[in-house]
């Protein structure tokens, strides 16, 4: 895939996304994709992936998703792709998370997603988030203002 084809795969994900359409999603992940996440367990495989879903979507609501960047790079070899995808997401708190009930706040966060992807199907992902501005944000973690 190019790195036009790349972002415009990544632009309909992120679009499936915001309008919470599990269905849509799933088939951007091949059968035994594994997804890395610091805020969520590691899963693997469709059921795991779409109940993985369904907890963010518990957690979080009115979400709209900002591309800022794409990093395509070609993998020599078994025709996979390689990108990092940074993102700005904005969301509404609203279900429990962290052993937190749903507050309604609105929060920012910035976020980073390393796929592979081959076959026009993401084989694996990994997620990168700024967690610590994030807790700060649902008011877990406080910060001394100088």
């Amino acid at each position: 895939m190019t790195h036009d084809e790349m972002a415009a795969f990544f632009d309909r994900y992120m679009r499936a996304f915001e309008r919470e359409d599990i269905d849509a999603l799933l088939e951007c992940y091949g059968p035994n994709c594994e997804i890395t996440s610091p805020m969520f367990p590691s899963v693997r495989g469709t059921a795991s992936i779409e109940a993985s879903f369904q907890d963010v979507f518990r957690a979080f609501g009115d979400l709209t998703l900002r591309i800022d960047d794409v990093i395509v790079e070609t993998q020599a070899g078994d025709g996979a792709v390689k990108a990092a995808v940074v993102v700005t997401a904005h969301a509404r708190h609203k279900g429990e998370i962290f052993g937190l009930p749903g507050s309604g706040r609105r929060v920012e966060t910035q976020m980073v997603f390393v796929f592979r992807v081959k076959d026009q199907r993401i084989t694996s992902e990994r997620r990168l988030y700024d967690f610590t501005g994030l807790l700060v944000q649902l008011g877990v973690l406080r910060t001394k203002h100088v």
